[in-house]
């Protein structure tokens, strides 16, 4: 029996929603300075993985987190369909560092590899694998500053 995408995709929107949860649990837990400033990032095997955007928050919310975690379980309790949290890790992790996307690294390859593919493209029989060789060979050239 084939799964079909919502099959696939149910338990990452089950984790999703598990992690919303507790981020809306956490917001009446929070003291109003550190509204904003902490968000769920994980749960994971019981443990709440908090994000911060300092390091000196950090350490504060680390003190405060234990306090937490009973009236967040409360809550927990109280919907029925979320896990039961044994402990809370801290990270910090500004917005700017979670918002923006990882930047791509652009490996050249030498000028010799880039020579052997194109040999290994010229004698190979298969058109379509000559084809992605030459490509694959002028892949590493290093990019142009109109391509970035």
């Amino acid at each position: 029996m084939k799964s079909n995408l919502h099959d696939v995709l149910k338990p990452f929107a089950a984790r999703a929603g598990q992690i919303r949860m507790f981020d809306l649990f956490l917001l009446d837990v929070l003291p109003r300075n550190l509204q904003g400033r902490v968000r769920v990032l994980n749960v994971r095997d019981g443990v709440l993985v908090l994000g911060v955007d300092h390091a000196a928050l950090a350490t504060q919310t680390r003190f405060q987190a234990p306090q937490w975690l009973g009236r967040l379980n409360q809550a927990a309790q109280k919907e029925g369909s979320l896990p039961a949290l044994t402990n809370v890790e801290i990270r910090v992790a500004s917005e700017e560092r979670l918002l923006k996307p990882p930047e791509k690294k652009h490996r050249e390859l030498t000028e010799s590899a880039r020579a052997s593919l194109r040999a290994l493209a010229e004698h190979e029989p298969d058109a379509s694998l000559a084809s992605t060789l030459r490509r694959l060979a002028e892949l590493g050239t290093k990019p142009t500053a109109e391509e970035n």
